[in-house]
């Protein structure tokens, strides 16, 4: 099976056949949930770093960024805006008194389980029009298709080319 041509009359595009285009619809959806449905203070970005220090405590912030896939200026403002919500704070490395790690406070630990929660649920009511085999689909080609590009690694938001 190939992905339609994308021509429609006219010498139009046929966007529904566009997977940027869709992407971006998908993610304005997406964007409507959360705001509706999860939280209006924590954005996406916001709680993948939460996530990445509740699941890797003590890493340093280039680090990561590496893990949550964010670019160096996204994580240093998100950081600092979690720092500034006292979700996370910055401690001094216990092995290396030169570098300071990041770890969540116990508020951001609650923030985190209550955030997860909700997405969890957002997720579900995200993917209902799927059966539970095409869920794991569609999940499973997103991540094909990120994993196989550098700037959908950790690590590689700094990769992509001007």
């Amino acid at each position: 099976m190939s992905v339609p041509s994308g021509a429609a009359v006219d010498g139009a595009a046929d966007l529904s056949a566009n997977p940027g285009h869709l992407a971006r619809r998908l993610q304005q959806v997406i964007h409507q949930l959360w705001t509706t449905s999860v939280s209006t203070e924590t954005t996406p970005p916001q709680f993948v770093v939460l996530n990445s220090l509740r699941a890797a405590p003590d890493i340093d912030q280039r680090t990561l960024g590496e893990r949550a896939c964010l670019d160096r200026s996204t994580v240093a403002d998100v950081v600092a805006r979690l720092v500034q919500r006292g979700l996370i704070r910055r401690v001094r490395d216990p092995h290396d008194g030169r570098r300071n790690v990041l770890r969540l406070t116990t508020r951001g630990e609650g923030t985190h389980t209550e955030v997860a929660h909700r997405a969890q649920t957002m997720n579900e009511q995200l993917l209902a029009p799927l059966s539970g085999d095409e869920q794991l689909a569609l999940v499973t080609l997103l991540n094909r298709v990120v994993d196989a590009h550098p700037a959908g690694r950790p690590g590689g938001a700094e990769a992509d080319p001007d």
